[in-house]
């Protein structure tokens, strides 16, 4: 395997009816560059004939192509593949994000790292998982009657620290645990006008890849024998949102981890490399535009749990089965639909909205838009799973700095919209800050917070008539 021996350990061993094994024969693209990797849309190229043939012990001639893949998980009885494989009987065919990653790597030895990253956000988004899930994952914040506001609220905050801190330290403890990673957490108050995390908020973690490049950050030498291609692995920097929407945890309303994956030398000038001894260093590594992102992506804690990422090269979700306690492949290539019906913003901050915004929302309130039709407001409060819904069915999310309260936005670029917008671009989306590209915007703290605006590319395009640089002019 890829990852380091240290790591093998968390692992739960592969279950009988997941993929049997990995085709040893090589594609012909398993020299391209990495680059080529992050924007390729072929994910399944290396996969035993085991899984489509049911049951079949020797490996095709040919790999099998990522259609081929796609509906071994989602079969058919009128599919048929060709080369005598047929999808018929396949029902519960099962591919794990063990599986999934392993067999990129097998091609792409460039990509270990970020096999090992994502492996260990896995373990870590299992974890929280149960916790949530579970009668001991939060501390009950009701009380009696005769107890005052205060009592409730207090209550209520130490709830919600406590879950973001247990959630932060099992996500740092799985990083470490590579073995590969350097921890740390960005500081609070860089020293910057910006306004950090709430107080029961643990902050942002970032995590730096260690491998191949030595404590100072300087790259090692590759000894004799080892693969060249190695001479191409990206140092990475990663960071997270640990819990974002923790505040509706009590009420068993859905909430999620939030990830990014930078190239950490890009954040950096004439010759210069991260210090993975000081967290200021560090925190410089992830202060990039979205567009420079190498991968994003978040799990969603709800009825189920789903983990869905992006490499740059389409969006794929994995759903955790409980049976088997791995995540599982259930999205592949998903692909948000061009336009919804439903719009979603916390209308409370309404009255500091800016009056173009406004006259967008009226007209889907009214059906006076593009449409016609009258459009649903559905807001959760939890941006993970308000991204996720427009995800899936479509429609627009939208968070406008007001006049009165959050005069820049209420989320912060770096580790929560940006990672998003990644997601839903790769997926077929758009964002925007409500004048450019919210993915070209960049970051001056790791705390800024931005207006954001994202979801189906026909709705966006119609919301950029009303607020954008070039809005049309209405009377």
């Amino acid at each position: 395997m890829a990852f380091a021996p240290r790591f093998s350990k968390l692992l739960p061993p592969s279950p009988p009816h997941s993929i049997h094994s990995l085709s040893s024969t090589k594609s012909s693209n398993s020299d391209a560059a990495v680059d080529e990797l992050y924007y390729s849309q072929n994910f399944f190229d290396r996969v035993d004939a085991s899984l489509v043939s049911g049951g079949g012990t020797g490996p095709l001639s040919d790999p099998i192509t990522s259609a081929e893949m796609e509906a071994a998980v989602s079969p058919s009885p009128s599919v048929n593949y060709g080369k005598g494989i047929s999808a018929v009987g396949l029902p519960g065919a099962k591919i794990t994000l063990t599986r999934w990653l392993s067999a990129k790597v097998q091609d792409y030895p460039e990509l270990r790292d970020m096999e090992s990253l994502h492996l260990s956000i896995q373990m870590a988004c299992k974890t929280i998982s149960n916790l949530i899930h579970s009668s001991s994952g939060i501390a009950p914040t009701t009380t009696t009657s005769s107890s005052s506001k205060s009592s409730n609220n207090n209550l209520r905050d130490k709830s919600m620290k406590r879950l973001d801190q247990i959630s932060k330290n099992v996500l740092q403890n799985a990083l470490r645990f590579t073995g590969r990673l350097r921890v740390v957490e960005a500081p609070r108050n860089d020293g910057s006008m910006e306004e950090g995390p709430a107080d029961h908020q643990p902050g942002v973690t970032i995590a730096y890849a260690l491998d191949q490049y030595g404590r100072d950050g300087s790259r090692r030498k590759s000894g004799s024998g080892t693969d060249p291609r190695w001479g191409n692995t990206r140092r990475l920097a990663a960071c997270f949102d640990p819990l974002d929407g923790s505040g509706n945890a009590d009420a068993a309303i859905c909430t999620g981890t939030v990830f990014g994956v930078f190239d950490a030398d890009a954040g950096f000038q004439g010759g210069e490399f991260p210090d993975p001894s000081d967290e200021a260093s560090l925190a410089r590594a992830v202060l990039q535009p979205g567009n420079k992102l190498l991968a994003a992506g978040y799990c969603l804690y709800s009825s189920t749990t789903i983990l869905v990422f992006t490499l740059g090269g389409g969006t794929h979700g994995f759903t955790l089965d409980p049976t088997i306690n791995e995540f599982v492949l259930t999205h592949p290539n998903m692909k948000i639909p061009k336009r919804g019906n439903i719009y979603s913003a916390n209308e409370c901050y309404s009255e500091g909205w800016d009056e173009n915004f406004k006259k967008y929302l009226k007209t889907l309130k009214t059906g006076t838009g593009e449409t016609g039709q009258r459009y649903t407001q559905r807001y959760i409060g939890s941006m993970v799973g308000d991204v996720h819904r427009t995800l899936m069915y479509g429609g627009i999310f939208c968070c406008p700095a007001d006049s009165e309260v959050h005069h820049k936005g209420n989320l912060q670029l770096v580790y929560k919209s940006a990672p998003m917008a990644y997601i839903l671009k790769h997926a077929g989306g758009k964002s925007s800050n409500g004048e450019v590209n919210l993915l070209a915007v960049p970051p001056k703290h790791v705390h800024e917070r931005s207006p954001c605006f994202m979801g189906s590319p026909d709705d966006m395009d119609e919301l950029m008539k009303y607020i954008g640089k070039n809005a049309e002019k209405s009377t």
